[in-house]
Parts: structure tokens; sequence; C-alpha cells
């Protein structure tokens, strides 16, 4: 995995699906360290989907990529466009028998717009002195404001789905942030828009 030594504990398992394993064994594609989300925290931090959503009936595996692109200056060019990632998706998230709960297919691409400004963040995309801020120093927590998700097609279960996120319009500390959900055979399911607001300071140790 990018900028990790540590064997990505998910990697193996999308490898033996032959879909996922097309998309990740595809020329110039970063496969990115083991989620943050995933990693269980003292402060329980994260605890939803490092406990809660972390079983062989939830989910029982994610995984993120992106296509490969430099580091370079400035910081605007330092944007990736997309960044994808893959839920395995168990039966205990089901709404409707064989379905998954629409109320969880909303945290999962909440979750992946996270997923999308974290790397972008990591990679001095939202720098001080880019023209895409986050955060008085561009590196501020950023939370979600707002998301309207519209349900396509049914989340069936068990599965795996990719949702892919993208930038949409930035002002100031708002972050507009688009995703979409398809599922193994590349139907979209869900559509996601998102409003993300880079906080001030120390404004989200306060909330």
């Amino acid at each position: 995995p990018a900028e990790s030594k540590e064997p990505h504990p998910d990697l193996d398992h999308f490898l033996s699906i032959p879909w996922t394993h097309s998309l990740l064994n595809a020329p110039h594609t970063t496969i990115l360290p083991p989620i943050r989300c995933r990693q269980l925290k003292a402060s329980t931090e994260d605890q939803l989907f490092a406990d809660t959503f972390r079983t062989p009936q939830t989910i029982l595996a994610m995984l993120s990529f992106h296509p490969s692109q430099p580091c370079s200056s400035p910081s605007s060019n330092r944007l990736l466009p997309v960044v994808s990632t893959l839920f395995d998706l168990g039966i205990r998230l089901n709404g409707y028998a064989g379905v998954v709960h629409g109320g969880v297919v909303v945290t999962i691409i909440d979750e992946s717009m996270g997923i999308f400004l974290s790397r972008n963040q990591e990679r001095g995309a939202f720098s001080r002195d880019g023209s895409m801020k986050m955060g008085e120093e561009g590196n501020g927590d950023v939370m979600t404001g707002e998301l309207k998700v519209k349900f396509i097609r049914p989340v069936k279960t068990p599965g795996v789905v990719k949702v892919d996120v993208k930038l949409g319009k930035v002002e100031g500390r708002k972050y507009g942030v688009l995703a979409e959900m398809t599922d193994g055979e590349g139907v979209v399911v869900a559509r996601g828009e998102g409003l993300w607001i880079a906080m001030k300071g120390n404004q989200t140790a306060n909330l």
C-alpha cells in the first residue's frame, strides 16, 4: 500500500473477488493503507466502523484506492480527482430481506466522502498556500454539514459495492462532495451530494 509498509488486512479478500481484483490490478492504481476508521481508538472515535460494523455479517472488509498521481506543487495539482472505497456488506445490515437499510447506505456514502477529503488533505491539496484551504492552517478537522442521498436501486446483501467520490464546488470553508455507489455489475445503486465544513481552530473539540 502507498506510504505504508503494513500489509493491508483486506487486500487478499478483495483480490479473491474477480471484479474487484480487476480494479485493484489496473495500471497506475494506488492502494491506500488500512483505513483509519477501522482502527479501534481509546477515545471511542470511529467506534461504528471499527467495532459495530466490523463483523463477518456487517462490513467484512473495506479498502480504498485511487488512480496513481504524483504529489507535486502547487497544491492545487495535488488534488486526487477520485478516491474509491470498496465495502463487503453482510446480512446484518439489512432493512428489507436481502437489502441494506437505507440509513446504512447513507452512512457508507458519508464515510466514503470523509476518506476522500482525508486522503487529499494528507497530500496537501487543501494546504494553506493553495487555492483550496481546509481549516485555518489547511489541516483542520472537517465535518458533514449536509448530506442528500438518492436511492436508485436496492443495495443487495451479501455483496460488494464501490463508492467513487469526487470534489464538487468549494466556497471558503465549505466543500461540496459528490459520491456514486455501484454494485458488482457496475450498476449505480445510489448517489450522494454532501456539504462538508472545515472547522476553525479547536471548534471540533468543543462540539
